[in-house]
């Protein structure tokens, strides 16, 4: 049979971390030890009144990370929405592609990478072709043309 005799300094730190006396018996430190492990979770509002939060004070934290959570929510779904009409505005995609890249953007982030790849006007010309462009000749203008 092993050995279960406690060093006296475990023991004593025993003691101290479940703040009973020096001369406390084996079975209060058991009782002690059930107690904190049988114990429920503290709720939140516990924690608080613990913390010296008075249950107002709890109720304003919470709105305010709520707030916090929409803000940053808010701010994705703009940064989202101005990389795919930079996309619109130079041509890389079509207007009524919006969306389907607002949702791919925001079901996987690294499609705002390949949103930027996409060459310019790869979808809508947006450079003007055809007549009135300066344009150097490539053939000579013949006699009678003039």
């Amino acid at each position: 049979m092993a050995d279960t005799t406690v060093p006296e300094a475990t023991w004593t730190a025993l003691l101290e971390a479940l703040a009973l006396p020096a001369d406390a018996a084996v079975d209060t430190v058991l009782a002690a030890v059930e107690e904190l492990v049988t114990a429920p979770e503290p709720t939140p509002e516990q924690v608080a009144a613990a913390a010296g939060l008075d249950p107002t004070a709890l109720a304003q934290l919470r709105h305010d990370a709520e707030q916090g959570k929409v803000i940053a929510a808010a701010e994705q779904t703009r940064q989202v929405r101005a990389k795919v009409e930079d996309a619109v505005a130079r041509g890389a995609i079509a207007p009524s592609r919006v969306q389907h890249w607002v949702t791919a953007i925001t079901a996987d982030p690294t499609m705002a990478d390949t949103l930027a790849s996409i060459p310019n006007e790869l979808a809508v010309p947006l450079s003007e072709a055809g007549h009135g462009q300066e344009h150097e000749e490539v053939v000579q203008e013949a006699a009678w043309f003039r």
